[in-house]
């Protein structure tokens, strides 16, 4: 390349390269002045007119004791209030996704997930609907129709149909109980009811 060809280039170069940069610039600003600032919100699934009359709280968490000493504790994307907040007035509460555990005196656990629950404190009830998980430490892996687990002592309900796998092989049944046994430093009871069926295998 000739001395007088490299000088043209690299003066085209000189102006070319910060008029590109201006352009680009421009453009980011124009589309950005283009955007819709509840766009980002549809994209995400939310309905920011809902959030507004419905607030909630993200990836929530609570924890207590019951009565009879299992230890409990419920995780959940969101939460959003039932009714309007009263002082001192019960809970009601809608969780997403939540995940529950279940943590017995003899250090054996019980966890449970669903889409929905509802947690109603006047009743004493946590609802969730199905499907529900339930897995626990002796080797149970159940889903569940429907559950209701209570909140001052330890006692969850199965309904709507139980099916899953057991220590022994595949278990299904109308409906299920799970309560504390054992005396104060017991575990569980796990109980089915209704139309029982065990598939063993060895």
């Amino acid at each position: 390349m000739s001395a007088a060809l490299r000088q043209n280039v690299s003066r085209a170069l000189r102006l070319g390269l910060p008029l590109s940069a201006l352009v680009l610039l421009s453009t980011i600003f124009l589309v950005s002045r283009s955007i819709d600032p509840n766009s980002a919100a549809r994209i995400a699934g939310m309905d920011p007119e809902q959030m507004t009359r419905e607030p909630r709280i993200a990836t929530a968490r609570f924890a207590g004791v019951t009565q009879d000493a299992t230890a409990l504790t419920i995780a959940a994307q969101s939460v959003r209030s039932q009714a309007l907040a009263v002082e001192n007035a019960p809970l009601d509460l809608t969780f997403t996704h939540p995940e529950g555990r279940l943590i017995f005196p003899n250090a054996s656990t019980a966890a449970f997930e669903a889409q929905v629950a509802r947690l109603d404190q006047a009743r004493g009830v946590l609802v969730a609907e199905g499907p529900v998980m339930l897995e626990n430490s002796d080797g149970f892996v159940l889903e569940l129709g429907a559950m209701t687990a209570a909140l001052d002592q330890t006692r969850l309900l199965g309904s709507d149909g139980v099916q899953g796998r057991a220590p022994a092989g595949e278990i299904s049944a109308d409906a299920m109980e799970l309560i504390r046994s054992g005396g104060a430093t017991g575990g569980y009871l796990l109980a089915f009811t209704g139309n029982v069926r065990l598939i063993y295998i060895p």
